[in-house]
């Protein structure tokens, strides 16, 4: 009797294959959508940017649609997630969500207009977002009093930097910025009283 022959410890199961191939796929879409837009963006151009078939990409994403959908929808939970990283480190959540808004002020990021251009025209993409702000709502809540104004007013305050940023009509001297960080810092710690 034949023994089997094992894969080398190097092959990656079919699975994993996938959730890298939709990895590259949700990136390319984020690629072409922010260098064409999202109107002109098309599944040829998407499988040409992750060089994948188009046969390919559209076994994962049935249309334009929901691969714009899917590439909103993972950038919104990329945020949430960098944001708990930076959790682990600190004392709340409010905390970290204060740090990471100052890095991405610093680095000129947040969230990407042309994401924000695939949400006017795809209303599903929008949900993504409101989900998002939603998660922050119910994370930073979770740091202390629920509703109160100096928590409503940080939740404000660091999605309008995560937005303002990545549209890039929020530029802010560096005084300013200082400023602001201490107005979030000070924010953040009225959830650890």
């Amino acid at each position: 009797m034949p023994k089997s022959v094992s894969p080398p410890k190097t092959a990656r199961k079919p699975q994993q294959r996938s959730v890298e191939t939709v990895d590259q796929i949700l990136a390319a879409t984020v690629a072409v959508i922010e260098a064409v837009g999202v109107h002109k963006l098309t599944i040829d151009m998407v499988a040409t940017q992750a060089g994948i078939s188009k046969g390919g990409i559209l076994h994962h994403f049935p249309a334009k649609s929901a691969v714009v959908v899917a590439a909103v929808r993972r950038n919104m939970e990329k945020l949430i997630a960098d944001i708990e990283d930076t959790a682990r480190s600190t004392r709340t959540f409010t905390e970290a969500l204060a740090l990471h808004v100052r890095r991405i002020a610093r680095e000129k990021g947040g969230v990407s207009p042309a994401l924000f251009v695939a949400m006017a025209e795809f209303p599903e993409a929008a949900e993504a977002v409101h989900g998002m702000f939603g998660t922050l709502q119910r994370l930073v809540a979770a740091d202390g009093e629920a509703g109160s104004a100096e928590r409503n007013l940080f939740l404000f305050a660091a999605f309008g930097i995560l937005v303002g940023r990545g549209m890039n009509f929020f530029s802010p001297s560096e005084e300013e910025l200082e400023g602001l960080f201490q107005k979030l810092d000070g924010f953040a710690a009225t959830d650890r009283r």
